[in-house]
C-alpha cells in the first residue's frame, strides 16, 4: 500500500479517476481502502486551514491593496477630466476670432448646445418611461433627475455558496446611482414583462470577477451589505462590458461626490475672497477641522465589519459618538452626515449580529454556545437584550435538541434514560453559566421558563419509551430515580425543577400503579384456581437459593419453610401473590411523592381485599397458605410501611382486623400522631 502525500496531487497530469483505481488494487480489504479515506480527508483539511490561515494572513494586505487602486483609479478619472477640460478651452481658443465675430458663432454653438441638450434629455425620459412600462411595481425612475440608463442585459444568478441556478433568467438594469434587478413574468399580461425585485445603491456596491471553476464560468459577483449575488453570462465580451459599466458607474459617482464637496467649499472661499468685506468684518467662527480617522470612519467601519472585528467595531463606533458630543465638534457641520453614517452601519451591524444567531439561518451547533457569546454581548450593549435572549434561548434549544439526538438507544432503557438525564442536565448547567455571565438578573425568569419547558419535551419522550405495558415495575423505578437524583445535582447550580420533574411524572406513574394493580386483581382468581395447594419443587439447591435471596431482597426470612433440601412448604399462588404485592408497596413508597401516597394505599388495598375475599380451595393446605398471608406478609408490609412513611397504613390495618390477621398492637409513644398526612 503507497503512501499519500501532497506531491503525488500536485503533478500535473494527476488524474483522479487512474488514481482511484491504482489505490483500489493496492489496498487488501476494506479496512485499508479505510485508512486511505481517512488519510485522504486529513490531507485535504490540513490542506483547506493552511489555505485559510494564508487568506487570514493577506487578508489585511488584500484590503489596503484594494484601497489604494480604488484612489489610484479615482486620481486617474480626475486627471482624466482635467486633461478633457484643458482640451475644451483649447478648441475654443483656437476658434476664437482676432475681429470680434466670435459672438456670433459663440450664440449660433449654444444655441446648437441647447438643442442637443433638451434632445438628450426627452431621450433619457422616454428610455426611462418605457424601462418603468416593461417592469411591473417598477420603482419611480424620474425621481432622481440625473438618472440616466448605462447598461442592461439578461443575467443567470447563481447560489453564493452551492454554485447552482436560482432563477432560470434575471434582466438587470444598470443606473448611473444603483442597480435594479428584475425577474421574467412567464405568464405577462399588457406590456409588462420583467418584475421588480429589489434595487441597490452604487455607492454601497463592490464588484468583484469570479474566477471560472467547474461548470461556473463568465461570473461575477455584486457585493452588498449585507447581500451576496453571484451572476453568471452567456460569453466573455457580455462579462467584459458589464465589468466597464461598472467601473463607469462607480467613477461617475465618485466625481459627483467630489463636485458636492467643491461647491459647498466654493461659498465659503468667495466670502473670505470677496473684496467688499475686511477681516474684521467676517463674522464666522473658527471651526476646528475633524481628525482624519473621525472622517473616515464609515469607510474604517465598513472595513471592520467585513473582516468579522465585531467588538472593534462597536469600540470605534462608540469612540466617534462621544468624539462628535464633545465641546469641540457638538457644532461642527459635517457632525450630522457622520451620525447618520454611523447609525446605518449600526444597523447593518446589528443585522449581521442577528443573523449569526438566527437558528434558521444555516446554524450548525458545532460552535456550541461560546460561539454566540460575542454577538450576545454586543446586542444588549445596543439595548437589544430582549431579542438576544430570544435568540440565544432558540440556540440553546437546538444544542440540547442535537445532545440528545446523539443519544442512542442501545442495552437496558435504564441505561439510556440514565445517559439522557446526564446529557440534558449538564447541557442546562452550562447554558445556565453561560446565561447568567451573558445577560442582567431580571432577564433570569425567561431562562426559567425555558428550562421548565425543555424538561417536559424530555420527560415527555422519556415517559413514551419508560411507563409501558412491557416495562417492569422495578426498571420504572430506577428510571425516576435516575432522573431525581440528577434534578437534585443540578439544584447545585441555584435552579430547582424538581416539582416540574414530579409533576410530569404525576400522571404516568398513578397510572403504572393502578395498572400493575388491575394486572394483579385480573390474574388473581385464575391463579388461586388453577393452584394444586402442594409445596412448591424447586428441583436443586441453587434454585433453593436464588428463591431465598429474591424473598430476603423482599424482607421475609422463609428458611424454616424449606423442606426436604429443595421444597418450598408454601403453594405456587401464594409466594407469586407475595412478590407481587411486596414489589408494589417498595416500589410505590419509593416513586410516589408524599401528595400520592392515597395511590399506594388504594392499590395495596384492592390487591390484598382481592385475594382475602376469594375462598379458594378448603382443604387445611390453603388455609396453612391464607395465614401466612395474614399471620407474616401483612404484618411484614405493615411494619415497612410505617417504617418508610412514619405512620400506620390504616387501610389495611382494618383489613387485616377484619379477616382476623394476628397483628401485634403498636408501641404507646408519647409523640403525637396524626390521622392524616397533610402536616408531613
Amino acid at each position: 500500500m503507497s503512501d499519500i502525500n501532497m506531491e503525488k496531487f500536485a503533478i500535473p497530469d494527476f488524474v483522479p479517476e487512474r488514481y482511484v483505481k491504482e489505490l483500489a488494487k493496492s489496498c487488501v480489504g476494506g479496512e485499508e481502502l479505510q485508512q486511505q479515506k481517512e488519510k485522504i480527508s486529513a490531507l485535504a483539511e490540513e490542506t483547506a486551514n493552511a489555505l485559510k490561515k494564508n487568506v487570514y494572513e493577506n487578508y489585511m494586505q488584500f484590503i489596503e491593496t484594494a484601497s489604494e487602486i480604488s484612489h489610484l483609479e479615482a486620481e486617474m478619472y480626475k486627471l482624466s477630466h482635467l486633461l478633457s477640460d484643458q482640451r475644451t478651452v483649447l478648441t475654443t481658443l483656437s476658434q476664437a476670432s482676432i475681429l470680434g465675430n466670435e459672438n456670433t458663432l459663440s450664440h449660433e454653438s449654444l444655441d446648437d448646445q441647447n438643442l442637443e441638450t433638451e434632445k438628450a434629455e426627452e431621450q433619457r425620459k422616454n428610455k426611462l418611461i418605457a424601462i418603468s412600462e416593461k417592469v411591473e411595481n417598477c420603482m419611480n425612475l424620474l425621481d432622481v433627475p440625473d438618472r440616466h440608463l448605462l447598461h442592461e442585459g439578461d443575467l443567470l444568478e447563481l447560489d453564493p455558496e452551492e454554485n447552482t441556478p436560482i432563477q432560470p433568467r434575471m434582466h438587470v438594469y444598470l443606473f448611473n446611482d444603483c442597480l435594479m434587478l428584475t425577474s421574467w413574468v412567464s405568464n405577462r399580461r399588457g406590456p409588462m414583462r420583467y418584475k421588480f425585485q429589489t434595487s441597490y445603491s452604487v455607492s454601497t456596491l463592490a464588484v468583484v470577477n469570479v474566477r471560472d471553476l467547474g461548470t461556473v464560468k463568465q461570473a461575477f459577483k455584486v457585493l452588498a451589505f449585507p447581500d451576496t449575488r453571484v451572476f453568471q453570462c452567456n460569453s466573455i465580451a457580455i462579462k467584459k462590458d458589464w465589468l466597464e459599466k461598472f467601473d463607469v458607474a462607480k467613477k461617475m459617482y465618485i466625481e459627483k461626490e467630489n463636485l458636492k464637496q467643491k461647491k459647498n467649499e466654493k461659498p465659503k472661499l468667495e466670502s473670505l475672497e470677496s473684496p467688499s468685506l475686511s477681516v474684521e468684518e467676517i463674522q464666522s467662527p473658527q471651526i476646528a477641522p475633524l481628525p482624519d480617522w473621525l472622517s473616515d470612519v464609515a469607510e474604517e467601519l465598513d472595513v471592520l465589519i467585513v473582516e468579522r472585528h465585531f467588538e472593534k467595531t462597536y469600540d470605534l463606533m462608540m469612540l466617534a459618538q462621544n468624539t462628535l458630543e464633545t465641546e469641540e465638534f457638538k457644532s461642527h457641520p459635517q457632525k450630522k452626515d457622520i451620525q447618520v453614517k454611523i447609525e446605518q452601519k449600526q444597523k447593518i451591524l446589528t443585522d449581521i449580529l442577528l443573523k449569526e444567531l438566527d437558528v434558521t439561518d444555516n446554524w450548525s451547533p458545532r460552535g456550541g454556545l461560546r460561539s454566540s457569546r460575542y454577538p450576545v454581548l454586543i446586542l444588549t450593549k445596543f439595548n437589544m437584550t430582549s431579542q438576544a435572549c430570544e435568540l440565544f434561548l432558540d440556540i440553546c434549544s437546538r444544542i440540547v435538541k442535537a445532545h440528545i439526538k446523539g443519544v442512542q438507544l442501545e442495552g437496558s432503557i435504564q441505561s439510556y434514560v440514565n445517559q439522557v438525564g446526564e446529557v440534558f442536565f449538564c447541557t442546562l448547567s452550562d447554558a445556565l453559566s453561560e446565561f447568567t455571565s451573558l445577560f442582567p438578573k431580571n432577564k433570569l425568569s425567561a431562562f426559567i421558563v425555558w428550562a421548565s419547558m425543555q424538561l417536559r419535551l424530555l420527560m415527555s419522550q422519556i415517559i413514551k419509551q419508560v411507563f409501558t405495558p412491557q416495562c417492569p415495575l422495578d426498571s420504572v423505578l430506577e428510571c425516576v430515580q435516575s432522573l431525581r437524583d440528577q434534578c437534585t445535582l443540578f439544584c447545585e447550580f441555584g435552579l430547582d425543577l424538581r416539582f416540574h420533574l414530579n409533576s410530569c411524572l404525576r400522571t404516568p406513574i398513578i397510572k403504572a400503579l393502578r395498572e400493575y394493580k388491575e394486572k394483579i386483581v385480573d390474574s388473581m382468581k385464575a391463579k388461586v384456581s388453577e393452584d394444586k395447594w402442594t409445596p412448591v419443587n424447586l428441583h436443586s439447591k441453587v434454585g433453593v437459593g436464588k428463591f431465598l435471596t429474591q424473598m430476603e431482597n423482599l424482607g421475609l426470612m422463609l428458611v424454616r419453610y424449606i423442606i426436604n433440601e429443595t421444597w418450598v412448604d408454601l403453594s405456587s399462588s401464594t409466594i407469586w401473590f407475595t412478590q407481587s404485592v411486596i414489589t408494589l408497596q417498595n416500589v410505590g413508597l419509593k416513586i410516589v411523592s408524599k401528595d400520592m401516597m392515597d395511590v399506594v394505599d388504594e392499590c395495596i388495598y384492592a390487591i390484598f381485599n382481592s385475594r382475602l375475599s376469594i375462598t379458594g380451595h378448603d382443604s387445611s393446605y390453603a388455609q396453612k397458605n391464607l395465614k401466612f398471608i395474614l399471620d407474616i406478609v401483612l404484618p411484614h408490609m405493615l411494619k415497612q410501611y410505617k417504617d418508610e412513611v412514619g405512620y400506620e397504613n390504616d387501610k389495611l390495618l382494618g383489613l387485616g382486623k377484619k379477616f382476623g390477621a394476628n397483628i401485634a398492637p403498636p408501641k404507646k409513644s408519647n409523640i403525637t400522631k396524626y390521622t392524616s398526612n397533610e402536616y408531613l
